[in-house]
């Protein structure tokens, strides 16, 4: 099973939100987080990092011993815009 893959792009990302029916959110790019970039954005309510994908196996430990930290992970092929986007909404 695969979802359709989202453009990384914050204008995609917005309009997207808005045809769920969320109003007055607005994703930005960043190219620093220095607390001066962050602070001209305020309110931040999440992060989306984009890394490319490699394909390769990763057998180490994923954030089973970090408190407090929730890792949702992805199970269906292009799915990760989409939870990365949930993850910022809720």
């Amino acid at each position: 099973m695969s979802w359709c893959t989202i453009e990384s792009d914050p204008g995609v990302f917005t309009e997207l939100v808005e045809k769920f029916g969320a109003s007055g959110c607005e994703f930005a790019e960043l190219y620093s987080l220095d607390d001066a970039e962050l602070a001209q954005l305020q309110p931040v309510f999440g992060l989306i990092f984009l890394f490319k994908w490699t394909g390769e196996k990763d057998d180490r430990p994923c954030c089973d011993e970090v408190p407090g930290l929730f890792f949702a992970k992805q199970v269906v092929s292009n799915a990760c815009a989409t939870q990365a986007i949930l993850g910022c909404l809720l």
